[in-house]
């Protein structure tokens, strides 16, 4: 690494939102290294030239560099994870967890909106935040994450969507490519121990989600079920604050579902894929 050149970048759990990252910082020259036992993942991420590396490698190569740590809770990974990144001492750190880690609240949520540490999930999210707060990890508490091949759409088309008889409380979603700028950002310029909320400008209720999307596609509404049936994550009513991210200078640019949504399927399109 030369005086000019950025540190290295370590990507533990390359799955969908860091091999974008990945992809995008190893053409520019900076060295990446990166964990994922997905094969196709790790052909696109070995052609563009990211380093794949064992867990144990990867981590023995975090001193100095900027790392981010994306491997599920129950893998029982953190303890080992946090501790070996104690020895090594990397420059900067990035936590992915979640907005389920405030359970049933309702209304204005952000960074300061106590956390509900019996909610489904959330436990295992919150004691690994608290692993690696102390080591300057800035945990990403990210709201419902869609884009290629994942999200509302891709249920609507597998006819797996049902939409809540009442029409359901607001939900916070971000597009993924808006995500990887987010870590992108917060290395650069987060402070270290702080956590970041990350969603897009506007929440919408899955009923105005759904009928846009049915309306474009050119489909029928889903059935409706009982609230109380669907999972707990689509039952709130929350409006996920992005103001400490943008304070960062981060800017969606898919700033609500309709932005992100018409360019997903506008680039399906373009790609001559089927649309129904």
């Amino acid at each position: 690494m030369t005086l000019d050149s950025p540190p290295p970048l370590v990507l533990l759990g390359c799955g969908d939102t860091l091999t974008r990252l990945a992809l995008a910082e190893a053409p520019r020259g900076r060295r990446v290294l990166a964990v994922t036992r997905d094969a196709p993942r790790r052909e696109a991420l070995s052609h563009a030239g990211v380093h794949l590396l064992a867990l144990e490698r990867a981590l023995a190569s975090s001193a100095g560099a900027h790392v981010v740590v994306s491997i599920p809770p129950d893998a029982g990974l953190d303890p080992l994870i946090a501790g070996e990144l104690v020895r090594t001492g990397p420059a900067r750190l990035v936590y992915l967890s979640s907005t389920g880690v405030y359970g049933g609240a309702r209304g204005p949520v952000d960074e300061d909106t106590p956390v509900a540490p019996d909610a489904p999930n959330a436990r295992g999210r919150l004691d690994a935040e608290a692993l690696y707060r102390p080591l300057g990890g800035m945990p990403l508490r990210i709201a419902g994450i869609y884009g290629p091949g994942r999200g509302l759409h891709e249920r609507l088309r597998a006819g797996t969507l049902r939409l809540p008889e009442s029409g359901g409380g607001r939900i916070s979603r971000v597009h993924v490519d808006d995500l990887a700028e987010a870590i992108r950002v917060v290395l650069e310029r987060g402070t270290p121990g702080q956590t970041y909320c990350v969603a897009d400008d506007r929440p919408a209720t899955q009923v105005e989600t759904t009928s846009w999307l049915c309306a474009r596609l050119g489909l029928p509404l889903p059935p409706t079920v009982p609230l109380a049936s669907l999972h707990p994550s689509l039952r709130g009513d929350r409006a996920i604050s992005n103001a400490r991210l943008k304070a960062l200078g981060w800017r969606p640019r898919y700033p609500d579902f309709i932005a992100g949504f018409s360019a997903l399927l506008d680039a399906e399109a373009e790609e001559g894929l089927s649309v129904r």
